[in-house]
């Protein structure tokens, strides 16, 4: 990556670039991505590395609809929120009313169960705790107040949490989309 980056592009196609990195290689591939010129196109389960960089996203909306949502991934998500949450108006006319019976049954279909709602909600937990423990994990790492031994333990369990918390946010993205 360094042999490319150093011919210096106008454009750069990552996927999933945060992976195996520790946290000061994270830190100044961010800071490189956040001073890059050009054009980034970038995949990544990273929410947080995502909100720093990313300024657009393009969002798949499922039956090859692609939808480009300018902002970031946290801007993303909470309007969405604010659209599910939005009333709907009511349908008066026929034509109407029977496009709205079809819309339920598809909307049956994609109805969560009671368990994967439970198990959505846990996930929320978990990755809550999990994103404050890799937060905890990261300004231990940066103290450097550790030794060697601590080092290599905080940063074992640094990979295992991300791995962890990758997984989490993966499901909770596909029960989202079901609920949805």
């Amino acid at each position: 990556m360094l042999t490319v980056l150093i011919q210096n592009p106008n454009f750069l196609l990552l996927d999933e670039p945060t992976n195996d990195l520790d946290i000061l290689t994270l830190n100044v591939l961010e800071e490189y991505l956040c001073d890059f010129d050009g054009c980034i196109l970038l995949v990544s389960h990273d929410r947080f590395f995502m909100d720093k960089i990313v300024d657009s996203i393009f969002v798949f909306e499922g039956e090859g609809k692609i939808k480009n949502y300018p902002g970031n991934y946290t801007q993303y998500r909470q309007s969405r929120k604010k659209i599910v949450q939005a009333p709907k108006p009511k349908n008066t006319s026929v034509s109407k009313t029977r496009k709205k019976s079809s819309d339920t049954t598809i909307q049956a279909k994609r109805k969560l169960s009671f368990k994967e709602k439970r198990e959505m909600e846990m996930l929320e937990a978990l990755i809550e705790e999990l994103q404050n423990e890799k937060s905890e994990i990261e300004k231990q790492l940066n103290s450097g107040t550790l030794n060697s031994d601590e080092l290599n333990e905080k940063s074992e369990r640094f990979a295992e949490v991300i791995n962890q918390l990758d997984d989490r946010e993966l499901r909770w993205l596909e029960l989202s989309e079901i609920e949805e």
